[in-house]
């Protein structure tokens, strides 16, 4: 091959990459949608964002909070946690994210199969995690982490998590929620076990629901 023969052919090579590296920044996929504070992954259900707005919508102290939905790989239905480094920089620029499992081989509770009203009682315990993180400063934050470590704090944290979501007046739905777990959804007996210990039962929930002051309804 002669040499202009080499030149036109990096030459077009060249071309031909920026041109496709164009066209790719251009057609740069959108990842994630506004609304208000709140980022929700492209790939979240519709019809799950119609649920998550229910008791989003009444929490009005978590509006101006920076909540991100994502989709990811988990070992449980949906996790919510603050994003570390936002922790360095003053309460006031914390960010969480709202992770949704997207393991197709999961043994637990995939959200696509619990019903609506479960799936909102499920939404507000998480929306009640970030509440309880805002109550903090960053060691206490950091507290709640700690406590993850071991199956007695674990206990704790989710007891008192649910505590709140049937405080905020979702008693309801988080009762729905638990029963599906261990009465009618799929997962392996493992899961169940878990979920029974670690969270309120639902004859748990009923206990506490009616000890807590009536409240309207959402």
């Amino acid at each position: 091959m002669v040499l202009k023969d080499w030149v036109g052919l990096v030459t077009g090579i060249v071309i031909s990459s920026i041109v496709t590296a164009q066209n790719t920044v251009g057609s740069k996929v959108k990842r994630y949608n506004k609304i208000g504070s709140l980022k929700v992954d492209t790939t979240f259900n519709a019809e799950y964002l119609n649920d998550f707005m229910i008791p989003y919508q009444e929490f009005a102290d978590l509006h101006n909070c920076r909540i991100k939905i994502k989709n990811k790989k988990l070992k449980t239905t949906m996790a919510a946690r603050p994003h570390f480094l936002s922790l360095l920089m003053g309460k006031k620029n914390r960010r969480y994210v709202i992770l949704v499992n997207k393991n197709e081989t999961f043994k637990g509770v995939h959200l696509k199969d619990v019903p609506t009203e479960a799936r909102v009682g499920l939404f507000a315990h998480e929306l009640m995690h970030i509440r309880d993180y805002e109550s903090r400063r960053m060691t206490g934050v950091m507290e709640r982490g700690f406590q993850y470590l071991s199956y007695k704090g674990k206990k704790k944290v989710e007891h008192y998590t649910d505590s709140l979501t049937i405080a905020a007046g979702f008693g309801h739905q988080l009762y729905h929620w638990a029963s599906y777990v261990l009465h009618d959804s799929d997962a392996c007996e493992e899961y169940k076990s878990f979920k029974s210990d670690v969270y309120m039962t639902p004859v748990t929930i009923l206990s506490q629901m009616e000890q807590t002051p009536n409240r309207p309804r959402p």
